[in-house]
């Protein structure tokens, strides 16, 4: 278990704390609109597996992690054993090419995915 001032991390590699800390941070900030639960999509960009259906592109894998609050913080952890196994396979891969936890991947394609709209000033927004 990490513990990072009054944050505990449980069975979630080092690695994967740096690679979403973004994720993880924008959650903590929005905990009260988001909830116990967070989905994380994995960023492994052309790495990513065949998915299935090769007419769909790339897998896309997702992992959902638990907070829970309790008097002397708040514990970080995976929410099932599934999550925990994707998140351990997904940190070795990535560690085994030599895939530094701050480098930014492009995504591959995945047609089956539906358009959406950039929303923000380009859009008048």
């Amino acid at each position: 278990m990490i513990t990072v001032g009054r944050v505990k991390v449980d069975r979630i590699p080092d690695y994967f704390m740096v690679r979403y800390d973004d994720e993880i941070a924008a959650w903590a900030a929005n905990f009260a609109k988001i909830g116990p639960v967070k989905s994380i999509v994995l960023r492994e960009g052309h790495l990513s597996e065949v998915s299935p259906n090769e007419e769909q592109g790339a897998e896309l894998l997702q992992v959902k992690l638990f907070a829970k609050m309790s008097r002397r913080g708040v514990e970080i952890a995976p929410l099932t054993e599934r999550d925990e196994r994707l998140i351990a396979n997904h940190c070795a891969k990535m560690q085994r090419l030599r895939i530094d936890a701050l480098m930014v991947l492009k995504e591959p394609e995945r047609p089956w995915l539906p358009f959406m709209p950039r929303i923000g000033k380009a859009n008048g927004g």
